[in-house]
């Protein structure tokens, strides 16, 4: 079932917060808004959702899926950093990054295919933290861009219209970012800068 929740960008309500927890522990699939760009999000578990995410995106099994956390913490239980990572990590997050790092056996390898890595992404948005902390598990999320598009969708106005026959819960925090994550491999001996986007990199 499509629904649309209205939230205040900085001060979401809390019973929205708490029906949207709840709308994705049945399964479902979320758009929410990050402080780059809206995205595709569910739980790591909701294979049905996260298989109807590719679908609408068209995306192989070489995508580079996001695992959303509320922490650096919640993030070591899925994720392996050595100190040099931890460093860099700390100092970015959060904030508009997202890190390549190696993906340990908690994540779901029908989701992931042949790949052995993740994006980690800890954004600093009121709506999608209050989310992460609700849930109280981290979220799998790919960017909201339609076949044949190179920019995230942006207006919640017209892409609802776009996702009316999905099963999907659209958490509308008014306009999102066109800019998306700067996008950093830490899989490597040093950091390779992916992408330049909303965040600095030096």
């Amino acid at each position: 079932m499509f629904e649309r929740l209205r939230l205040h960008a900085e001060r979401p309500q809390a019973r929205l917060i708490a029906h949207a927890a709840e709308y994705l522990r049945k399964g479902a699939g979320a758009v929410v808004p990050t402080d780059a760009t809206y995205a595709l999000m569910a739980l790591p578990t909701a294979l049905d959702a996260l298989s109807g995410f590719s679908s609408l995106r068209r995306l192989d099994d070489q995508h580079l899926w996001s695992l959303i956390c509320s922490d650096l913490s919640q993030a070591a239980s899925y994720v392996r950093m050595d100190n040099e990572a931890h460093r860099i990590l700390r100092r970015c997050l959060p904030g508009p990054y997202t890190f390549i790092l190696p993906a340990n056996s908690q994540l779901p390898k029908r989701v992931f295919g042949k790949r052995r890595d993740v994006g980690l992404r800890i954004p600093q948005h009121a709506v999608c933290q209050m989310l992460l902390q609700e849930l109280g598990e981290p979220l799998l999320a790919t960017s909201l861009i339609f076949p044949g598009e190179t920019d995230a969708a942006i207006d919640p106005d017209l892409f609802v219209e776009r996702l009316k026959s999905q099963n999907l819960l659209v958490m509308d925090a008014g306009w999102g970012g066109l800019e998306p994550t700067t996008v950093v491999d830490l899989c490597g001996e040093a950091p390779e800068l992916i992408r330049q986007g909303a965040g600095d990199w030096q």
